[in-house]
This record gives C-alpha cells, structure tokens and sequence, in this order.
C-alpha cells in the first residue's frame, strides 16, 4: 500500500514552534504533519506515529527502575507501526547531533531484523527518507 507522506509545505514554520531544542522541536513538526496527514484515512489503512521518551534527566533510582520495566538505550526517537504489520523507525538528531554507539550498534541489529531505522537531522529530511521508502 501507498503511505501518504505531506509535502515539506504541510510543516508548521520552524520560527512558530514554542520548543526551544532543536531536536524536540523537529521532531514535534515531523508528528504534527504526518498526524494531520494520516488522520483522514481509515483506521485500517491509517499508521500510528509515537515517541519513546528514552532521554531526559532522571535519579538514579528512577532510571533504574525503567531499566527493569524494559527501557532501552539507544532506542530510536519515533516507531511508526503500519499497516500490514510494519513497522519504521526514525531517529531525530539536531543539525549538530550524532548518533552514538549504543545507537549505531542498535541500529545495526534492527536493520538484520529487515527494520532499518532512518536518521533525520530536520522534519524535512525525515519527510524525503520516508517518502522515498513508502510512495
């Protein structure tokens, strides 16, 4: 099946997003454009976008208390479950961020499971990738 991805033109402009991180702040125009878009089509054939909130500061005792209930370094930023039974990953990084080893190396296993995940430095460039892997 077509996945129906929006235009570059369908993001909300960088300038009137109130998140200051770059990288949570195209990650939010990436959600944002893809659930308008998506919300027009049937459930069946409609895709579901989520974030795993793997970062942010934590005690110690809280970050080992995720860790047992299966938080996972170097998960990426977004799943996007598909129809059929697919499912993609992307990675956001801001323009200056890098992917790190934990990442690479989970990266790497995802992609022997037939799951490669995409790195996106901007909205715009998570937009082309999906684009070129689903129309």
């Amino acid at each position: 099946m077509r996945i129906p991805i929006p235009e570059d033109s369908d993001l909300q402009p960088v300038e009137t997003v109130p998140i200051k991180r770059e990288e949570a702040r195209e990650q939010a125009r990436l959600v944002a454009a893809l659930r308008r878009q998506w919300n027009l089509l049937p459930d069946e054939y409609r895709p579901v976008i989520f974030h795993i909130p793997n970062g942010g500061a934590r005690d110690a005792r809280e970050a080992a208390n995720l860790k047992v209930q299966g938080v996972l370094a170097g998960i990426p930023d977004l799943g996007i479950v598909l129809p059929c039974g697919e499912i993609t990953w992307i990675e956001m990084k801001a323009k200056d961020g890098k992917v790190s080893k934990l990442q690479v190396d989970l990266h790497t296993h995802f992609t022997a499971l037939g799951h490669e995940p995409i790195v996106a430095y901007s909205a715009e460039e998570a937009l082309g990738a999906l684009r070129r892997r689903f129309m």
